[in-house]
């Protein structure tokens, strides 16, 4: 029992375009010149020193063109681009001056290091996905991020989402990925979800009891032949994807290890007296992915600070020794 606050067990329920005008004025203007303007005369007679008759200074207007409407359509045809082609010319255009990139990198323990640049996506939040698992996170001032993702399948493919729905993808192969167990736990917003793994029978806050709090992280993992727990997502929209990711490398197992796995979620004024969910689930080395997403109805507002624990949400697991 987790001894913060007082603690209620609870078994969740599982379960551009472009409009273009045409303004087109009909016709063509006349220029005419008025044969009785006197300052016509007078220019003329500044011309020549001989006096000329009446006649020469009568200026007939020019002949008129009557514009045909085929030919006006002809063109408006012709010049016509539609939303289509001006949609992929601008893309086209958006895509030389703002690239975005995502570039992947083997890690040791099935780690992958992930290297994104979006130079117009200056502290813009991008959502990432990979293989069920979903988290966001924050570019920086210069639009840029560097982050250390588990590795969920052997071909991993990567997809990136910019707020402006720009999208890339980056993918690799990670051959250790078998040598770890790894249980996911995700949501969405303000949820606030907490996974604890309880190694051997753990107490709270002893040795081997890994939560984000006391995550331990690979290397020492390894050393000790015990897990570690990394958290990814970050506070940037309301509707932020969040995901905690506990590991266990099996392949260093000196002893068969047993793993309780416990769901917590506090009472918040963000989280009272509705219903929340999530989503978790295990890959396991040469297994099938299994998992399930759970909804909670979370209590009054009267109980904030109390908490809510989901047990048996998803098995023990056990680690045979190596």
């Amino acid at each position: 029992m987790l001894p913060k606050g007082k603690i209620l067990t609870a078994v969740g329920t599982l379960l551009a375009a472009f409009a273009i005008g045409y303004v087109m004025q009909g016709g063509a203007i006349a220029a005419r010149i008025d044969p009785t303007d006197e300052n016509l005369g007078q220019t003329l007679s500044l011309a020549s020193s001989v006096p000329l008759p009446p006649a020469a200074l009568v200026v007939k207007p020019p002949t008129l063109i009557q514009e045909s409407p085929l030919l006006r359509v002809a063109a408006l045809e012709q010049n016509h681009l539609s939303p289509a082609a001006i949609s992929d010319a601008l893309q086209v255009s958006d895509d030389i001056m703002c690239p975005v990139s995502l570039k992947a990198v083997s890690m040791a323990d099935a780690m992958v290091g992930l290297t994104m640049a979006a130079p117009c996506a200056a502290d813009q939040t991008v959502t990432f996905a990979h293989a069920g698992l979903q988290f966001s996170a924050l570019l920086d001032a210069s639009g840029e991020l560097f982050l250390t993702v588990p590795a969920l399948e052997k071909s991993a493919l990567f997809e990136a989402t910019l707020a402006s729905g720009a999208q890339v993808e980056t993918s690799l192969d990670v051959f250790t990925i078998d040598t770890y167990s790894r249980v996911v736990l995700q949501w969405i917003g303000e949820a606030h979800l907490q996974l604890h793994a309880f190694e051997n029978g753990a107490e709270f806050g002893a040795v081997g009891h890994i939560w984000s709090e006391a995550p331990s992280e690979p290397t020492r993992a390894r050393t000790s032949h015990s897990g570690y727990m990394i958290e990814l997502g970050s506070e940037v929209a309301p509707q932020a994807a969040h995901s905690q990711i506990y590991s266990f490398p099996v392949d260093w197992a000196e002893t068969e290890t047993h793993v309780a796995l416990v769901v917590e979620v506090e009472v918040t004024d963000a989280t009272c007296g509705r219903q929340i969910g999530g989503k978790i689930f295990e890959i396991a080395p040469f297994a099938p992915t299994k998992g399930q997403s759970f909804f909670v109805d979370m209590p009054d507002c009267h109980a904030i600070g109390d908490f809510i624990q989901l047990k048996n949400i998803v098995p023990e697991l056990k680690i045979a020794s190596n």
